[in-house]
C-alpha cells in the first residue's frame, strides 16, 4: 500500500472513530495503519487548513460553513484543543442566534470534551453552565466568547470588549489569590498570601468568603512543584478546585515528560476523588536542569476537600550534559510600546528544518527558551513568528503562547522552554519574531 493510500485509510477511520480518542488510542491507530511520525503530522497539518478556514467563515458569521470545517479539523487531529474550543464556540453562537436545542446539547457536549482534554479550562466551565442554566446571550459572551476571540485570531472584535474584563469579574466574583510561590500561606488557611509584583488593581476581590487555600504535598527527588495558585471555590451548587503549578527541575536530568496522579482529599486523608494529567507533555519543550513548566487543572468537586496530593506516575527523562552550548539569542520587536515592567530574552536551543517530500513540505521544529530578565511577574506573553521565503514573502504567522491564558505568573528569573514546530513552504528562509501581548 502506497504512502497516500496509508494516509487516506488513516483519515477515513479518524472520520468513522465514535467515541473519544485519547493520545494512546490514536498512536494506536497510527500504528495500525503504518503511518510515521511525518505521515501524522501531514494530517495534521490538513486539520489546521479546515480550521483556519473556520476561522474565516466565523470572521462573517458565516456558522453553518464554520462548523462543517471545524468538524472535519477536529476529526482529523481530535486532540488538538484550538480546535475543538473553536468548533464549541460556533456551536454556542450559532445556538444564540437559532435557538436550536441539538446546537445547545453539541456545545455542552463540546465544551466537556474540552475539559477532558485542558481540565483547567475555565471558559469551558463557565460556558456550560450558562448554557444548562440558560443565562443571557450577554452573560456567556462575557463568560465564553471573550476568551475564545481572544484564542480566535482571526476574529474581529472591537476595543467596547475589552473593556467588559472588570464586569466578568464581577459576573463571576472570581478571587485570584495566589499563595506566595513555594512557601505555605502565611495568612489564614482561607485566605492564601498574594503573590510578589501583584499590583493591587490586577486583584478581584472575593467578596463572597468562599475561596479557600488548599494545601498540596509533592515528594519527588529533584523535582519541585510551586503551588502559586492552590483554591477551592465553593459556589451556591458546586465547587471547583483550582491548581496553577510550576514544575522546576532540580535535577541533574532532562525532564522529557512527566505526569501525574491527583488524590483530592478530606480532612480525614480519604481520597474523594482522583484524576491525572500531563504536568509536562511529550509535545512539550525538553525541561533541562534549572528550568521552570508551567501546568494548571481545575476539577469539580465537594467541599469537603482539604488537601491535594499529587503522586509521580511517569517521568521520561535522560541524563543531562555537563554544559550546553551557549544558546544564540533571538532578536525580536514589540507591535505596541514595551510595558516598562516586562523584560525577557529569547533564545534558540535548537532549530531544525526538514523536508518531506510527501506532500512537498517542510517541518520547522525548534526549542526556545523564554527568561525573564525583568523584577516583575510576566502574567502573559504571547509572541508571533513570521515565516519568509527566500524571495522574502511572508509564508505565514504562527502564535507561540509562552504564557499566557491559565498560566502561572513566570516570576523573575525563571526560564521556561517553550517548542515551536509548524509545517512550512520548502522555499523557507528566515523568520521574525513580534511580541504581541505582554502584561
Amino acid at each position: 500500500m502506497g504512502r497516500e493510500q496509508i494516509i487516506e485509510t488513516y483519515i477515513q477511520r479518524l472520520l468513522a472513530w465514535e467515541e473519544p480518542l485519547t493520545a494512546d488510542k490514536l498512536s494506536a491507530l497510527a500504528e495500525e495503519v503504518g503511518l510515521s511520525s511525518e505521515d501524522v503530522a501531514a494530517v495534521q497539518q490538513k486539520a489546521q487548513d479546515h480550521l483556519e478556514r473556520g476561522r474565516n467563515y466565523l470572521d462573517f458569521d458565516c456558522l453553518d460553513e464554520a462548523i462543517t470545517e471545524l468538524t472535519q479539523a477536529t476529526a482529523l487531529d481530535p486532540l488538538n484543543f484550538e480546535s475543538l474550543q473553536t468548533l464549541t464556540y460556533a456551536y454556542d453562537q450559532r445556538y444564540g442566534k437559532r435557538k436550536h436545542i441539538e446546537d445547545k446539547q453539541q456545545a455542552i457536549a463540546l465544551a466537556k470534551r474540552c475539559l477532558e482534554l485542558n481540565p483547567s479550562n475555565e471558559d469551558a466551565v463557565m460556558l456550560i453552565s450558562a448554557l444548562e442554566h440558560e443565562v443571557s446571550g450577554r452573560q456567556r459572551l462575557l463568560w465564553f466568547g471573550l476568551a475564545g476571540l481572544l484564542l480566535l485570531g482571526g476574529l474581529k472584535f472591537t476595543g467596547d470588549m475589552l473593556a467588559k474584563r472588570s464586569e466578568i469579574r464581577q459576573l463571576t466574583q472570581e478571587a485570584v489569590l495566589e499563595a506566595t510561590p513555594g512557601q505555605p500561606s502565611s495568612q489564614t488557611p482561607d485566605r492564601p498570601a498574594v503573590a510578589p509584583n501583584t499590583a493591587a488593581e490586577d486583584i478581584a476581590i472575593d467578596t463572597t468568603g468562599t475561596a479557600v487555600y488548599i494545601p498540596i504535598s509533592f515528594d519527588q527527588p529533584g523535582v519541585v512543584i510551586e503551588p502559586r495558585l492552590s483554591r477551592l471555590d465553593n459556589y451556591t451548587d458546586s465547587s471547583y478546585y483550582t491548581l496553577q503549578g510550576v514544575v522546576r527541575n532540580d535535577s541533574d536530568q532532562e525532564i522529557d515528560s512527566l505526569q501525574l496522579q491527583i488524590e483530592y482529599l478530606n480532612k480525614d486523608g480519604v481520597a474523594i476523588a482522583t484524576d491525572s494529567t500531563d504536568a509536562i507533555a511529550e509535545n512539550d519543550a525538553t525541561v533541562r536542569p534549572g528550568d521552570t513548566h508551567a501546568f494548571d487543572l481545575i476539577q469539580k468537586i465537594t467541599p469537603e476537600l482539604t488537601d491535594v496530593r499529587l503522586n509521580l506516575t511517569t517521568i521520561d527523562e535522560v541524563p543531562a550534559p555537563p554544559d550546553y552550548a551557549q544558546a544564540p539569542p533571538i532578536d525580536y520587536t514589540w507591535n505596541f510600546q514595551q510595558p516598562t515592567q516586562v523584560e525577557f530574552a529569547l533564545a534558540a536551543r535548537s532549530e531544525n528544518f526538514n523536508l518531506y517530500d510527501l506532500t512537498d513540505s517542510a517541518f520547522f521544529d525548534a526549542e526556545w527558551s523564554v527568561t525573564n530578565t525583568g523584577n516583575s511577574a510576566i502574567r502573559k506573553l504571547k509572541l508571533q513568528v513570521s515565516f519568509y521565503n527566500t524571495n522574502g514573502d511572508l509564508i505565514l504567522n504562527q502564535d507561540v503562547l509562552a504564557v499566557y491564558g491559565s498560566d502561572a505568573p513566570m516570576l523573575s528569573g525563571e526560564v521556561r522552554p517553550v517548542r515551536v514546530i509548524k509545517s512550512i513552504e520548502q522555499d523557507y528562509d528566515r523568520y521574525e519574531v513580534t511580541v504581541l501581548e505582554a502584561e
